[in-house]
């Protein structure tokens, strides 16, 4: 799937921010303040909630690189 849009997928050691910060530390944040708040009942349901919890930090929450 990664290699049908041109991607290459590289595997790197899990936990490892040197490696990979940035989604490190998004995935921490989305945990702390989405997933651990909520016990899913079904897939379906933590679906929607995550992407509605990504929509909103991509479109609403203020970010460093922004200069926020």
């Amino acid at each position: 799937m990664v290699r049908g849009h041109g991607l290459t997928q590289a595997l790197i050691t899990p936990y490892s921010p040197e490696q990979n910060g940035m989604i490190e530390g998004f995935i921490r944040t989305m945990k702390e303040e989405c997933v651990w708040h909520h016990p899913f009942e079904s897939i379906s349901l933590a679906r929607e909630v995550i992407g509605h919890w990504i929509r909103h930090d991509n479109t609403e929450r203020p970010h460093l690189v922004f200069g926020y």
